[in-house]
């Protein structure tokens, strides 16, 4: 048989035994936590599904105590842990000039060295062993719909827990395939939440539009509004005879604005009333109807 072929088929069987053994471990260390479908269990943590409080649960040693989230109100990402590492490349001939203080410096900061006998240091990401589990226990749809919404309300909290937790490469490997095992259930669906954001914005605004329709003035008005990630609404109506109305929040009461001071500009429209002064979005095919609304009602747009 020839030499070539000899040594592709040792590389070969060589690369399959490191590949069992590899597999060996991971599967040890998956057996090791996924002791029931319900339950997990390592070294430093252990988590588990309650389903009559429809929670899961996660204590982690070294924060000594738990961590909880709804069902399907979880989110967790790993992050594999990497340190920068620096190694100097050399150029072919031996350097004949001792390594100085100053040079040592130099190849500490990462720079060039003006020297014929030295080049660079070149710096290289190397695993650590460790991988970084970040927990978040998140509010719906608000935690999705902060990247969508029109504007945040500043005293919005999109988690109701969060932990951070480092844990080795293999055992961090089985708890991610015991979450991904009951990803249905535990993880939140961007998608649905979208829906039910979009559902419970619709509601907002109709509540406002059938409160204007008691007032009879239903035709030729101007309306904007705009959401936040709660969702609640901000929401503004210039009726057909200047009369003008507002509304904000999750529960949204119509209310008449007292002699309404208007600023147009950079697509939005300020309103102010006596210390109160609220800003709503202007596109600019609405800005054409305002004008004209406003010709007709007499009331002055700064």
């Amino acid at each position: 048989m020839p030499t070539d072929t000899l040594i592709t088929l040792s590389v070969a069987v060589a690369g399959l035994i490191a590949f069992a053994v590899f597999m060996g471990r991971w599967e040890k260390a998956i057996k090791a936590g996924m002791a029931t479908a319900d339950h997990f269990r390592v070294k430093g943590l252990e988590a588990s599904i309650d389903r009559a409080r429809h929670e899961v649960h996660i204590f982690v040693e070294a924060h000594d105590r738990f961590f909880r989230a709804p069902l399907g109100h979880l989110v967790a990402e790993h992050t594999v842990e990497t340190v920068t590492l620096a190694h100097e490349k050399r150029p072919r001939s031996r350097c004949r000039i001792a390594l100085t203080s100053k040079r040592r410096r130099l190849l500490a900061t990462g720079s060039y060295i003006a020297c014929r006998d030295w080049a660079e240091t070149v710096w290289t990401a190397v695993e650590t062993g460790k991988t970084w589990v970040q927990l978040r226990a998140v509010r719906l749809p608000a935690y999705y719909a902060q990247h969508w919404a029109d504007w945040e309300e500043g005293q919005t909290n999109v988690l109701t827990d969060r932990m951070n937790v480092p844990l080795p490469n293999e055992k961090a490997h089985a708890f991610k395939l015991w979450l991904d095992h009951h990803k249905r259930e535990l993880f939140p669906d961007p998608a649905v939440a979208r829906a039910t954001w979009d559902q419970t914005c619709a509601e907002l605004l109709r509540a406002c539009q059938q409160q204007r329709d008691h007032h009879g003035n239903a035709a030729g008005a101007f309306e904007t509004w705009s959401f936040s990630a709660q969702p609640s609404i901000s929401y503004l109506v210039i009726e057909a005879d200047g009369a003008t109305y507002w509304a904000a929040g999750d529960a949204p009461m119509l209310e008449p604005v007292e002699r309404p001071q208007f600023k147009a500009g950079g697509g939005r429209l300020v309103v102010v009333s006596g210390g109160d002064n609220r800003s709503f979005p202007l596109p600019k095919d609405r800005l054409i109807h305002l004008r004209a609304l406003q010709h007709r009602s007499a009331f002055h747009i700064v």
